[in-house]
């Protein structure tokens, strides 16, 4: 049986909105619970891994662009979730760090979708899961406007 491949695509567009909503979803919640959103989060948590580092670092980390975490990281440095210190040796490099504050935020709001996709990921075969991670870092990658596809 042959697939058509416009049909397919537009299966796997739908399948992407369907997740989109689920985050948007989850991003409302978590913001109303505990005042911090999605994008804020994914920050947080990747510089308590990870340790300070430099906004276009964090970007690159994080998938978004430098100048959307340059103006995430302004409101959770106004709320003392992180610092930016300006390096000595070179005054243009500054680096971004987690404050107790922040940590403690970071720990404290869970990623609902992420905890979600733990649970039912549990109950797949490891190669399975494999799978499902291999197929859609490849949607991904397909999807990335940096990428050349417009």
């Amino acid at each position: 049986m042959s697939m058509n491949p416009d049909r397919v695509a537009e299966d796997i567009v739908l399948a992407l909105r369907r997740i989109m909503r689920s985050m948007d979803i989850a991003s409302r919640q978590l913001i109303s619970k505990y005042g911090i959103t999605t994008p804020q989060l994914i920050c947080l948590q990747h510089m308590l891994e990870q340790g300070p580092m430099t906004t276009g670092m964090l970007a690159q980390a994080v998938s978004l662009s430098p100048a959307t975490v340059t103006g995430i990281l302004d409101r959770m440095e106004r709320r003392g979730l992180l610092t930016r210190e300006r390096r000595p040796e070179d005054k243009r490099r500054v680096l971004v760090a987690i404050t107790d504050a922040g940590r403690a935020a970071a720990e404290a709001a869970p990623s609902y979708l992420a905890e979600r996709l733990t649970h039912a990921l549990e109950r797949l075969p490891e190669d399975d899961r494999g799978e499902i991670q291999r197929v859609i870092l490849y949607l991904a990658d397909l999807a990335d406007m940096r990428n050349g596809i417009k």
